[in-house]
Formats: C-alpha cells, structure tokens, sequence
C-alpha cells in the first residue's frame, strides 16, 4: 500500500505540471480528487485489516497457540489465505492504473488496463506461480497482522513429524506459488509397525501404553485452480467447483480414497507396488461432460423462452 500511495502522488505532479495543463485544464484539479480518494481507500482497507487483526487474527493465534491445534494444520499460513486481500491488493483499479485523467490517451488506453481484471477473472489463476501466502495476502502497514502471519511461517518451517515430506513429496503435494491456498489437515491416526517407545516418539509419532505407535494421518486440500477449457480464472474454477459434486466423486472420498490429487490420504504403511505417494482415484470424467451438456441445455432453453416471450 505504500509503494501505492508513492504511485498516487507521482501521477498527481505529472498531471499538475503547468505544460500539461495548457492544452487540457483541469488535469491537476482531476489528479488532487484521484489522489485524495485513493488515500480515502488506503485508509479504509488499512482500519478494516487492523479491526480484523484484533477481534479475530490475534484471539486465534493465541487459541492455536494455547491448545497445540495448530500442528493438525499444516501449512497454517495456507490454510488461513486471505483471498480477498490478495486479490485487492493486486488487482485495485488503482493498481490496475485506472485514472481520472481528462485526456483521450487515457482514455484509449481504458481497455487495456480492463483486460488485466477480466484475465484473473477468466483466465489467469489465483493463486499464481508468483504468490507467496502469508506475504501476498496481507496489507505490508498492518504490522500486528504480518508478525502473526510471520509466527505462523517460523512455526510452518518445521512440519508435522520430521518424515513427513518423505511420506507426502511436494512435487506431488504441493504447498506453494498456485497452491499458496492448499494445505494439509490431520484426520486420524494410522498405526504403524514401531515396537520401541523410543524409536516412536523420537519420529514424532504418538506412543500409547496398550504398546502400539500411531502416526497422523491426513487430508490433503487441494485448492489450485483448475477451471475449464484451459481458463483458470475465478468463474471458471467456481464452475469447475459446483461440477466437482458429483456422485462419483462423493463416494471415493466417503470410501477414504485421493480424489484428483486431494482427498484422505492412506496411511503409509498400507501402500502396495512399492508407491512412495498416494495415487489419486481416476474419475469417471463422461459423468462431468454429461454433467456440463445438462446445464448447458437448461442455460439454452431459459434463453430461449425468454426471447419468445
């Protein structure tokens, strides 16, 4: 938000130079009211991201920190993205480089700078390759909310038990740039063939008197945007999300099994042909095809009785 103020105030004194004025009056006076309104919104994004950061970020934090449940998420930073300051922070009309300018050249150039919020819209992903969770998502002068988002990262820094990114790789379960949303949750044990008390919680796994040794079993949340046609902007993978409820889908997570990358992962232990990853469940993809063929056709005929109304 600083380097954005710093923007304002540098268009303000190119559009208040006294050569630009002479052909269009009235650009320095549009540039004050465009500077004064973008500081209006700073002002108003910085108070709604310091209220939430006081009746809600810091209660949490001291709640994770009080009861150990912030190891059964991991990494919490993701879980916690803040999709909505993200995408302000990134695609604002102000950070798009919309003016007021009353000139025809900032008229012309109106479109293109429309085109950037219609890509992340319906085509580009968000999360993207750049996004860091934890960074992006956060409002740099809301200091109380970045050091909480930054004691989440040094606790992130160490997972859950130390083999844990042995048991599930990150090529395969990934956690950054378009998975900056996407996280582990801890949903059961599964026992493991540890006999030594010793030897199992020195693995971070948990040690129970009747003489077996658990390890925590999870649920990868796979949130990257998939979308349709090869668009992975924010309607598309909405739509793609509402097409995901399918009864074939529905079923293999009731039955424990990884859907597309994402799902209750089996325990470890229990992989057969020497698998080092949880293989996802293939789906049965005519059930989504037939699925979009069914909306279409409603789409079509709504459209179709209205214009022979």
């Amino acid at each position: 938000m600083i380097r954005l103020a710093k923007k304002g105030v540098a268009h303000r004194k190119n559009e208040c130079k006294w050569y630009n004025n002479i052909k269009t009056p009235g650009r320095c006076e549009a540039a004050y009211i465009y500077n004064d309104k973008l500081n209006r919104f700073i002002e108003k994004e910085l108070k709604s991201s310091k209220q939430d950061t006081s009746n809600n970020q810091e209660i949490l934090l001291k709640s994770r920190l009080k009861t150990r449940k912030s190891r059964d998420i991991y990494p919490i930073v993701n879980h916690d993205f803040d999709y909505r300051t993200g995408l302000l922070k990134k695609y604002n009309l102000y950070e798009l480089g919309f003016t007021n300018a009353p000139t025809l050249p900032n008229l012309f150039k109106a479109p293109i700078k429309l085109k950037k919020f219609m890509d992340v819209l319906v085509k580009n992903p968000y999360p993207n390759k750049d996004t860091t969770a934890g960074i992006d998502d956060v409002i740099g002068l809301d200091k109380r909310k970045l050091h909480i988002k930054n004691t989440y990262r040094k606790m992130d820094a160490e997972p859950p038990y130390p083999s844990f990114h042995k048991d599930y790789p990150e090529c395969h379960f990934k956690t950054t740039g378009e998975h900056s949303s996407s996280y582990f949750i801890k949903t059961g044990v599964c026992k493991t063939k540890i006999q030594d008390k010793t030897k199992c919680q020195k693995m971070g796994f948990k040690w129970y008197d009747k003489g077996a040794c658990y390890k925590p079993r999870y649920t990868y949340i796979n949130n990257v945007s998939r979308g349709i046609f090869g668009n992975k902007g924010l309607q598309p993978s909405m739509f793609n999300d509402l097409m995901s409820i399918t009864p074939d889908k529905l079923f293999q997570i009731l039955a424990g099994n990884s859907v597309e990358g994402g799902g209750i992962l089996p325990c470890i232990e229990d992989f057969t042909n020497n698998t080092s990853y949880p293989v996802p469940v293939k789906l049965n993809y005519p059930v989504k095809r037939l699925i979009l063929i069914t909306i279409l056709v409603i789409i079509f005929a709504i459209i179709y009785r209205y214009l022979s109304q």
